[in-house]
Order: C-alpha cells, then structure tokens, then sequence
C-alpha cells in the first residue's frame, strides 16, 4: 500500500524534475557528449544513420560510465536509498553483461542474442540510467531547496523602496 508519505515524496520528486534537470544537463551532457560524437562520426563514415551492434556497444559502455558516477552520488549522498543503489547495480550489472556479450558476438561473428533484445535493452537500460541519475541528483536538490528554506525563515525584515517592513 503506498503511504501518504511516499505519494508526497513521488510528487515532490516529479515537481522537482524541471530544477533537477536543469542541475544535471551538464553532467549528462559531459557523460555522453563523446559517445554521441563517436556514433555521429561512424554514421557520417558509413553514410548509413541506423543502428546496429557497434553502435549500440557504444550505449551501452556509457550508459556502464555514468551508472558509476550514479553509484557516487547515491553513495555519498545523506540518504542510504538502498532500493534505488540496490537498483542500480543490478542495472549495472545487466548493462555489463550485455556490452561483454555482444563484444565475444562481434568478435566470434555468431548469434548469441538477437540483435533486437540489444537493440531494446540499450534503450531501456538509458532510460533507467537517466531516471536513476535524475533519482541522485535529486537528492542534492531537495537539500539545497530546504537551505533556502531554512535562510528565508531567518529574515526578520525586507526593504521595498525606502521602506523596511518587519516580516
């Protein structure tokens, strides 16, 4: 049964969605900026924009990159989410498995999975990958939301033009 306390949490974080991604396009843009120019050159190389096993390796390994610094952040952050860290390293873990095993299919040049179940796990692991980065970063700014909070409940007065007015 979901509590009032988690529907207000679940609501507070979808809220939050626009600040926190504003505090993490930067960090999600430095994470796959050099995989998007990578997938950019071989497409322009090919002349061919679709994907396939090489490109999706590439997804994948950064999809492996930015899951580690996830694992920072929720590790270094106040609250143990232990689902959310427990989550992620299964994702991880998946991430991993598939990126070895379509390297030895690459490599060996057979069938080991079809490449439709790479093609939906890379997109569904990056989907994940991004909520859980979003699910991290959160934390950091719901904390700097209650510091400013916490500071405007200190101002005992404002000015508005000449006038201090006692709050």
């Amino acid at each position: 049964m979901i509590t009032k306390e988690y529907k207000e949490r679940l609501q507070g974080f979808f809220f939050n969605i626009p600040a926190t991604l504003k505090e993490t396009s930067i960090w999600f843009i430095s994470s796959y900026l050099i995989s998007i120019i990578n997938i950019l050159i071989i497409w322009g190389m090919r002349k061919n924009f679709g994907l396939d096993l090489n490109i999706i390796n590439i997804i994948l390994v950064t999809n492996a990159g930015f899951l580690t610094s996830v694992f920072l952040l929720l590790y270094l952050s106040d609250k143990k989410r232990k689902t959310i860290f427990t989550l992620a390293i299964i994702i991880y873990v998946i991430t991993i498995t598939l990126f070895s095993i379509s390297i030895v299919q690459i490599e060996s040049q057979t069938d080991i999975f079809t490449y439709e179940i790479y093609k939906i796990s890379a997109i569904v692991l990056f989907g994940l990958s991004i909520l859980l980065g979003l699910i991290s970063k959160y934390d950091e700014v719901e904390a700097m939301s209650k510091l400013r909070a916490k500071k405007a409940k200190t101002i005992k007065s404002t000015t508005i033009g000449n006038t201090e007015i006692k709050l």
